[in-house]
């Protein structure tokens, strides 16, 4: 006879013994996600290690990307490439870009999309190399070996930094010799870092796309830091939807790589058919001076001064003005110099640096105190006008003791000249 207690107890399945339990649900099986539907770009191509799914393009020189067709690459010249900083890429260079599951590297980050651009002769081939599996690595890298082995040469954009390390360590992983990493390699990332740097806030590739290569995406297009979820997503669904997406952003990532060398090639080999902005005429001067060709890089500079190409940044052109003025000092080319620093305080009416500069010229080498003395006060009218701070405080203090000193020095100049005239009486 059950009391109260026991039935409410029994209500809330709880019982004494084993009898009467029902008997545990069977575990759910979990299935892997289903093959790749004919929508996603490409097909299975078997090979010697297992299948691997790869979408295949040929693209033939007259395909417009952007402002340049595709075959404009033949052009490249090696001079031009010898001052981007790499003469070698040969007549087939490979265009390499890789979609991943993350972005921190190491052996843990998988390479499940490697889009691989090989021009040979007249036409541009691209790979596009797909994990539908992880399992499916070994497939993928030994037909991505075979595409790499007939490049001359590697063009990547941040390649240097992630894609080839990436790909090497899953080359490593898979006991496969990375031998395509002994190519020369050409990162575009630096170039337009160089190029750029002064002429546009941010040097991505998708900004040099839109300001640059006239190259525009397609609203299906998506954003990169999206890409690794997605994958993870796929394969934990098998939905294809966003990753034909990824497949779209990875081609036009490495059909810009193409464009881009194509634009760099010709800014490098002749700028002036370009009509570049003001801040480009800067990095070509930058391009230029890392190149050993110092001359060119005082031209550029200078062009990009001139006010012909446009304003520059007021940071920007006291930076140049100030390297140009240095140049010409070492060289000894006064004149140069004083017209540089010249130019410098007039264009830039708050700067104090250039007063400073021809105040020393003044001292030490024209041996005019009085001039010496007059721009030293007229930088302490500038830097009085200047925003309150330490740093402030500091440079009126150093001019403050260079007037004084300068004043010192004449008075005492006068004296021994005094004296030099009642010698002479």
């Amino acid at each position: 006879m059950e009391n109260k207690f026991q039935r409410k107890l029994h209500r809330l399945g709880v019982v004494k013994g084993i009898k009467g339990l029902k008997s545990p649900p069977r575990p759910v099986e979990i299935t892997p996600p289903p093959a790749p539907p004919a929508t996603l770009p490409g097909i299975e191509v078997p090979t010697a290690h297992g299948p691997v799914w790869v979408d295949r393009r040929v693209y033939d020189a007259a395909y417009r990307h952007g402002t340049y067709a595709l075959g404009d690459v033949a052009q490249c010249s090696v001079d031009a490439l010898a001052l981007l900083g790499e003469a070698g890429l040969g007549a087939r260079p490979l265009f390499l870009d890789t979609e991943t599951t993350g972005l921190a590297g190491g052996a843990g980050t998988l390479v499940f999309l490697t889009g691989v651009a090989l021009w040979d002769e007249a036409q541009l081939t691209l790979h596009q190399v797909f994990l539908r599996d992880p399992a499916e690595e070994p497939a993928a890298l030994h037909y991505l070996a075979d595409v790499l082995a007939s490049a001359t040469g590697l063009v990547t954009f941040n390649g240097r930094g992630f894609d080839v390390p990436l790909l090497q360590n899953r080359f490593i992983l898979n006991r496969l010799p990375p031998q395509w990493t002994t190519r020369p390699h050409l990162d575009l990332l630096s170039v337009a870092r160089q190029l750029w740097r002064d002429h546009l806030p941010l040097r991505r590739l998708g900004e040099l796309e839109t300001h640059i290569l006239g190259v525009t995406r397609a609203e299906t297009d998506i954003d990169s830091a999206l890409i690794p979820e997605m994958y993870v997503n796929y394969l934990r669904t098998g939905a294809t939807g966003d990753m034909a997406r990824i497949f779209y952003h990875n081609l036009v990532d490495v059909l810009s790589l193409v464009t881009l060398l194509t634009h760099t090639a010709r800014m490098a080999a002749a700028p002036e058919p370009l009509h570049l902005a003001a801040g480009e005429w800067a990095g070509m001067g930058r391009v230029y001076d890392r190149a050993g060709r110092e001359a060119d890089a005082l031209a550029a500079w200078e062009r990009a001064l001139s006010g012909d190409a446009g304003d520059l940044d007021p940071a920007c052109a006291a930076r140049l003005w100030r390297e140009i003025g240095a140049r010409h000092r070492r060289a000894g080319a006064w004149e140069s110099a004083c017209a540089a620093w010249e130019a410098w305080a007039a264009r830039l009416p708050l700067d104090v640096e250039p007063l400073i500069e021809r105040a020393k010229y003044d001292e030490w080498t024209a041996r005019d105190l009085d001039a010496a003395l007059a721009e030293t006060i007229a930088a302490l009218e500038r830097a009085s006008q200047q925003q309150r701070g330490p740093m402030r405080t500091l440079l009126i203090a150093d001019l403050r003791h260079r007037q004084e000193r300068l004043e010192r020095k004449r008075a005492n100049e006068r004296i021994s000249e005094k004296a030099d005239q009642r010698k002479s009486e």
